[in-house]
């Protein structure tokens, strides 16, 4: 089995209008809530064998605040350049390139983006994941390029305003 985690990145500032847009922070209540969802993944003992992240600066800094609350090296985080500006396509096919001795893979990204991707592998329809948003779903497939549309399981959805309840 193989499980997949889609993490939006935290809320952005949009303070600076000159800034480009790679290089845009988290704003307050994005280094609040990314925090806050970091200790709901460390409360239910869920840690990846691979943390992956944008290389956009909001998106690279709740990856380092997530590994940071669930102990994952943050030195093992990698950045994949193209989860930047990523459409379904090209997600997919990154997950299919994963190796096959991992079994836990999380990915930071954006939006339009990972809801697209989200509603596209299994069990779960949103019209938007929030920032901050935990999408996991399990596959049950041996190796990554086996996941196909349509073929996982939503385990769990936990967003900064509406935590996941187990079933």
């Amino acid at each position: 089995m193989k499980t997949l985690a889609l993490i939006r990145h935290g809320k952005s500032s949009w303070d600076d209008p000159e800034r480009k847009d790679i290089d845009r922070p988290l704003n307050p209540r994005g280094r609040r809530n990314a925090p806050e969802m970091g200790e709901r993944l460390a409360g239910r003992g869920q840690t990846p064998d691979l943390l992956l992240s944008s290389p956009a600066r909001r998106a690279r800094d709740t990856a380092g605040i997530i590994a940071r609350a669930i102990n994952y090296p943050e030195s093992d985080l990698k950045l994949e350049h193209s989860l930047y500006l990523a459409d379904s396509t090209t997600l997919l096919k990154l997950v299919h390139r994963l190796p096959a001795e991992l079994d836990e893979v999380w990915i930071v990204g954006h939006n339009p983006d990972l809801t697209e991707f989200a509603n596209s592998l299994g069990d779960f329809e949103t019209d938007n994941m929030p920032t901050c948003a935990i999408c996991r779903f399990s596959f049950e497939v041996s190796h990554w390029y086996e996941v196909k549309p349509g073929s996982g399981t939503l385990r769990e959805y936990d967003t900064p305003k509406h935590p996941w309840q187990p079933a």
